[in-house]
């Protein structure tokens, strides 16, 4: 096989997986706390969510407004920026249709949201 043939193999394959990846659900976690998020992007991975990670109340605002995730994990571990997070993007129009998930720091994530889809 030529190094051509090999390369349009590899891109087809490249290919197919992002598409097949893009129609996965997007988790956006929001988590000042690195095991917490490493953890909870973990469980969300294997449940079938793409994950995208927010260390900071305005990283989570721009990465929800510019990605529109399908779900908002917030932790409070942001601190107070945790409630003012929830309430910008709850009402912003671009945003306002995303649920979002407050969580206590070191709590598992809800069981309706690792329950297998049907």
């Amino acid at each position: 096989m030529s190094e051509l043939q090999t390369a349009m193999g590899d891109s087809t394959r490249f290919v197919a997986d992002a598409a097949a990846s893009i129609l996965l659900p997007l988790a956006l976690v929001a988590d000042s706390n690195a095991r917490s998020r490493a953890r909870r992007a973990a469980q969300l991975l294997k449940r079938g969510f793409r994950v995208a990670i927010a260390r900071t109340s305005f990283e989570a605002i721009v990465k929800a407004a510019c990605e529109i995730p399908d779900l908002i994990l917030v932790d409070s571990s942001l601190g107070e920026g945790a409630d003012e997070t929830a309430e910008l993007i709850s009402t912003c129009p671009t945003t306002a249709h995303i649920p979002i998930f407050r969580l206590a720091p070191g709590r598992r994530l809800p069981s309706r949201l690792l329950a297998p889809a049907h």
